[in-house]
């Protein structure tokens, strides 16, 4: 009687399974999630700034002076806000080929500046010893107000896609 004597490896354990007639069930779960979404943001700011300057540009043999005082009376009002009481706000944002347009409803901007006693803006170039060189120079003082609106608006889209696989076998 001969003996048959068999090695039995993880390969041959798999084959022999599939070939012994026995049935063999297997699992595939597959799941898709997708997640998608629009953000569109719109602001405004409005910058009311105010004060003084003072500048000059001479050649060496002037003396430069200037000086600027502004005084705001206690009753000055800066007020910048947006839609009235129970009102709102808006904006119509035209985009074209050149550019862009901004229709603002509802934001108003007062600024009533009242000037004091005591303001003053002086600027005066003076000649140093005369060097026989030409004397040339610009000097100036003032004051300045500014209101600054700025406008953004971003519109940014997004889609997210998860895809997962899941295999087994029973």
């Amino acid at each position: 009687m001969e003996r048959l004597i068999f090695k039995v490896t993880r390969s041959t354990f798999f084959t022999i399974l599939l070939f012994s007639g026995l049935p063999a069930f297997s699992q595939v779960l597959e799941r898709t999630q997708t997640n998608s979404g629009t953000a569109t943001t719109f602001s405004y700011s409005i910058t009311s700034s105010y004060g003084t300057t003072t500048s000059a540009e001479a050649s060496p043999n002037l003396i430069v002076d200037t000086e600027a005082i502004l005084i705001l009376k206690e009753d000055s009002v800066i007020t910048n806000k947006a839609g009235a009481i129970g009102g709102a706000t808006g904006a119509v944002i035209e985009t074209t080929p050149n550019g862009t347009n901004v229709n603002l409803s509802g934001i108003e901007a007062n600024n009533e500046f009242l000037i004091g006693e005591g303001t003053s803006f002086r600027a005066s170039l003076k000649t140093n010893e005369p060097d026989g060189k030409p004397s040339k120079g610009n000097a100036s003082a003032s004051a300045f107000h500014s209101l600054t609106l700025t406008v953004t608006s971003n519109s940014t889209s997004f889609i997210n896609t998860l895809r997962e696989n899941f295999e087994g076998a029973l």
